[in-house]
């Protein structure tokens, strides 16, 4: 294999490692932005459920199962 060759190949690898990283990094940016709006939402779901915790004066320990 002559310096031409190798040097061809070395830049076609390149290339190919250079679109690769980039393509990542687009993935990671929307996997980020994906995850950060999940986070708001499960915050949001946590705040919702507490409060209706908190409004309900019903005792889960003392109700008895739906077939009594």
């Amino acid at each position: 294999m002559d310096i031409e060759t190798r040097i061809a190949r070395l830049e076609e690898h390149l290339t190919w490692l250079q679109q690769h990283a980039t393509e990542q990094d687009r993935i990671i940016s929307t996997q980020s932005f994906e995850i950060d709006l999940l986070k708001k939402q499960f915050i949001l779901l946590k705040e919702q459920l507490s409060h209706k915790n908190n409004q309900s004066n019903f005792d889960v320990q003392n109700e008895k199962p739906p077939h009594y």
